[in-house]
């Protein structure tokens, strides 16, 4: 029901476009951002920096976090959505 509302406002394929367009952006900048990162923990690591290397360790594992939050968001959404209707109508 609320699917067929949503679709009847008006502007909402721009808004869909900009999302998509925006998650792709996203996926981009923390692709760029990953790699950035590796090469900070792999610089570290080769000048025996600890404290340099942490940080490029961090910044990889966040970026990897972002990334599959940002590729995946849209399934989760429409997972999360679901599960409501599920529980919702009582099945």
């Amino acid at each position: 029901m609320y699917g067929v509302i949503a679709q009847s406002l008006p502007g909402t394929n721009l808004l869909q476009e900009l999302a998509t367009g925006l998650q792709g952006w996203a996926i981009v900048v923390g692709t760029i951002s990953l790699v950035l990162s590796g090469l900070l923990w792999a610089l570290g690591v080769g000048t025996d920096n600890a404290g340099q290397a942490t940080r490029g360790k961090r910044g990889v594992m966040y970026s990897l976090v972002a990334v599959a939050f940002i590729g995946a968001g849209p399934t989760l959404v429409n997972w999360a959505f679901a599960f409501g209707n599920r529980v919702q109508a009582g099945g």
